[in-house]
């Protein structure tokens, strides 16, 4: 056996890249090609089966009697707005700014009282 210099016997990244994609290539495409002779060679379908007769209708059941009303619930709490829609409308929050105060009234945002 000959001697190859150092150089030729390390295998480049290049190299070992395509060999990896071939290989993976393989392994991707091998399944679906024998599935498809698989598919080939089964049996067709089968016939759908007839259709049957409908049912009689059942006798309807008696009314259940109605229960208590329940107890009224507490009053909800009104959401605010977000803050992305406040900033979106007004700019920054600056309480101390007139125009923004005017923008939040204007807009009907409630204005924080501190």
């Amino acid at each position: 056996m000959t001697d190859q210099p150092e150089s030729q016997k390390v295998m480049t990244r290049r190299k070992a890249f395509a060999r990896l994609g071939g290989l993976a290539l393989a392994v991707y495409t091998v399944p679906a090609v024998t599935s498809l002779s698989m598919a080939h060679a089964a049996s067709a379908a089968s016939s759908a089966s007839g259709t049957s007769d409908a049912s009689e209708a059942s006798e309807a059941s008696e009314a259940s009697e109605a229960s208590e009303a329940s107890e009224a619930s507490e009053a909800s709490v009104a959401s605010l707005p977000s803050a992305s829609a406040v900033e979106a409308a007004c700019g920054p929050a600056d309480l101390t700014s007139a125009d923004y105060v005017a923008c939040l009234e204007t807009n009907s945002f409630p204005v924080p009282t501190t």
